[in-house]
């Protein structure tokens, strides 16, 4: 720079200093404002300024060619992310000052800005513009820590970083009146709905509840009165009450603190939340204990340990398996009675304490929600009990199997409610041919019960979920028909008391003993379950085989192998809970059977193992491996020694983690062959489709929350057709 330039620039600061004082009476007269901002070459005078929201800005220029640049940096290119953008066009200035412009600033928060012209802004004309105001948001945050300011931090993290349109208002210069909700209503809305205050920011509609919460206007306690209507930031009126103890309410809501006031407001505690109309019921579990028509619904519930489930939700927690979201379909206290009449039972206890109410329950619950306009005509459903069911739609209404739905779409943060008529058909089992009683004899040696409970299942059929709540023992006995099938499936609820349990059949014989160890004998460890216990019928020509499945730590987590004999479906070993690190499973074969292993895998796969041994012992398939996923093996031929673990055998075509959170890897297709994948929904309707070439990997990210069908084709065959559960 040149000398006489450096030598120039105190003069020309003193110059501009008197400029601005000297002439602000004139250069107000010209740019009229709240405050004015001179500039020459290279200065702005005052360069930082501090104003209140809604005031203005006069910008003068007294020399030079200058603009007012408040969109970008002209140093760096970058935006200047100002509270809202600003520009006033290049103009040249005169000795009695041009008005270039005034602004309004509405919006708390700093504003930057140079002069874009030349290297002016490299020169050091930049300056900025400080909105300051202690807004709502500012009082609310500054009760953090603050052991005398009302309790609700909670409500403010929401409303700061959650709801946009609630910061704004809060932070802006608008007028609002704010109903807070304390931590202690946060926390007891939390527990209503089963989520924890970072779960219900994720609920879709939580943005709305928080938005309900302000209201446009300023209404200070004393300007509040029974009957009032006050509009809400959302567009509906919440409506001023009055208490049962003389105070004031909120819709419904006790107004507890009042008048904290602030630049842009006031702020009134509540002890509970207030939602809109259109907000959804907390659970669908909620919905039932709400109704009164539905007593002997929410009791069953309860009493067959699914509530637990209907109050879960699953939002946030990706890392933990929760149940939902649902479609209840529930039958009416008079829907039930005339039930429990209809086949037969002396009253509803005795319906309740028959084997089969349990799967009945289950048969009103689907694991995917449902409104009315979603359920189709001869639409297929699968039950939370696995039951197939269908809905029907024609001009009398909408039904589920018999049952017509009264009282359609309750909606809830975890599914929908379908009020009906009837209980859903269920066809109960021919008591005739039975070949006697079986008994299930449970054993806790550490006196402390199960953590869990049995399924007992008859030819696919759940008859009953015993368990042992306290003590050291516990029986349940139930018919069996000659040739059935009995099903063992141990479902852990949480961590462990070790247990262990005997079936028994009709004649005393020990069927099976889990040989669990003892509450003296680490490892201490829940029982398992046992697959394929034949009822009354003398083995087949070849016998059982066994099929053992191992886990390094705590079962197969959702993990199945399915057995079939040729194209049909013997057996499926394993559950979607077992526990313990063994599972034995039997299945009677004829001799010459041509047998197919099929793994469906679960969680943690690659700790899991398993072996199938003929009648005299023999091991035909070994799948024990360290660290690798078991494989599916085909074309087991039963009976015939030459094939112990045959070179015959090949592996399926396989599609893992199932579930999965949507990206998965395909394996057992050679390098060389082309694969297809098709999926269908629950109700048939192709969802997605995909090829390639050798393994590949498959992207469902897309598909929602459920369950799938998921067909693998090989050089165009068929060759896999599985479950696939997307969460």
């Amino acid at each position: 720079m040149p000398k006489s330039q450096v030598n120039m620039r105190p003069t020309f600061r003193a110059l501009v200093t008197s400029i601005f004082v000297a002439t602000s009476s004139l250069l107000c007269g010209q740019c009229e404002a709240d405050h004015t901002i001179v500039m020459a070459d290279y200065y702005f005078a005052p360069a930082e300024l501090t104003i209140l929201p809604g005031e203005t800005v006069a910008f003068v220029n007294v020399q030079g060619t200058h603009d007012i640049n408040g969109i970008t940096n002209t140093l760096t290119g970058a935006s200047w992310n100002n509270p809202a953008e600003f520009y006033l066009e290049q103009t040249e200035g005169t000795e009695e000052g041009t008005c270039m412009g005034v602004v309004t600033f509405d919006t708390p928060g700093v504003n930057n800005f140079d002069s874009s012209i030349g290297f002016q802004a490299q020169l050091g004309m930049v300056g900025t513009i400080t909105v300051d105001a202690f807004t709502l948001l500012d009082l609310m945050l500054s009760w953090n820590g603050d052991e005398t300011a009302p309790g609700a931090w909670q409500s403010t993290y929401a409303m700061q970083y959650y709801c946009p349109a609630c910061e704004a208002a809060l932070s802006g210069v608008g007028a609002y009146t704010v109903f807070l909700p304390n931590d202690a209503a946060i926390d007891e809305l939390g527990d209503l709905i089963n989520l924890n205050q970072f779960d219900m920011l994720a609920i879709p509609d939580f943005q709305d509840i928080l938005q309900y919460h302000i209201i446009e206007g300023i209404y200070l306690a004393e300007d509040l009165a029974p009957g009032m209507a006050l509009p809400t930031l959302l567009g509906e009126d919440a409506m001023v009450g009055e208490g049962s103890g003389g105070g004031l309410t909120i819709d419904g809501v006790n107004i507890v603190e009042t008048n904290y006031t602030a630049f842009n407001g006031v702020v009134h505690i509540i002890d509970y939340g207030m939602a809109p109309s259109s907000s959804p019921e907390a659970t669908v579990y909620q919905i039932v204990v709400d109704s009164p028509d539905h007593t002997l619904f929410e009791q069953e519930i309860n009493a067959n340990l699914l509530n637990d489930d209907l109050i879960g939700q699953p939002v946030i927690n990706d890392n933990e398996y929760a149940p939902g979201h649902f479609t209840v379909f529930a039958p009416t206290d008079a829907a039930i009675f005339a039930f429990a009449e209809e086949n037969g039972f002396d009253d509803v206890n005795d319906l309740f304490d028959s084997p089969y109410w349990d799967e009945i329950l289950r048969r009103h619950i689907v694991e995917i929600p449902l409104t009315s306009d979603q359920l189709d005509n001869n639409g297929l459903l699968v039950s939370y009990g696995g039951d197939a069911i269908y809905t029907f739609v024609n001009d009398d209404g909408i039904f589920v199997e018999n049952a017509q739905l009264t009282t359609l779409d309750l909606e809830a943060y975890n599914g929908v409610v379908h009020v009906i008529n009837e209980v859903i058909d269920f066809n109960f089992p021919n008591p005739v041919g039975t070949c006697g009683t079986w008994t299930l004899n449970m054993y806790a040696p550490g006196g402390e019960g199960w953590s869990g409970f049995m399924q007992v299942l008859v030819d696919n059929v759940l008859v009953g979920t015993p368990s042992i709540f306290d003590g050291t023992s516990n029986s349940f006995a139930f018919a069996v028909n000659e040739g059935s099938t009995v099903d063992m499936n141990y479902v852990s609820e949480y961590a462990g008391w070790p247990g262990n349990f005997e079936v028994v059949d009709a004649e005393g014989a020990v069927i099976f003993d889990s040989d669990s160890p003892s509450s003296t004998t680490p490892p201490f460890q829940s029982p398992s379950g046992v697959f394929g216990l034949k009822a009354c019928a003398s083995p087949s020509a070849c016998g059982q085989i066994k099929v053992n499945l191992y886990s390094a730590f705590d079962g197969w987590d959702f993990g199945t192998i399915a057995v079939y004999d040729g194209i049909v479906l013997a057996d499926v070993i394993g559950g979607y809970w077992f526990n313990g690190q063994h599972l034995i499973g039997y299945v009677d074969l004829e001799e010459g059977s041509e047998v197919d292993f099929v793994v469906n895998a679960g969680y943690f796969s690659t700790e899991h193992n398993y072996t199938v041994e003929d009648a005299e012992g023999n091991i035909i398939v070994d799948q024990i491996q360290n660290n690798v996923s078991p494989s599916s093996v085909l074309d087991v031929m039963v009976c015939d020694a030459t094939s112990l673990v045959s070179e015959t055998q090949r592996t399926l075509p396989m599609l893992h983690p199932n579930p999965t959170n949507g990206s998965l890897t395909l394996s057992g297709v050679p390098l060389d062959e082309t694969w297809s994948l098709a999926v269908q929904d629950v109700q048939g309707r192709p969802v997605y489709s995909t090829t390639g070439l050798g393994q590949g990997r498959i992207h469902l990210e897309s598909l929602a929350s459920g369950m799938y069908l998921a067909t693998i084709s090989v050089s165009g065959q068929a060759l896999q057709t599985m479950r696939l559960v997307v969460e």
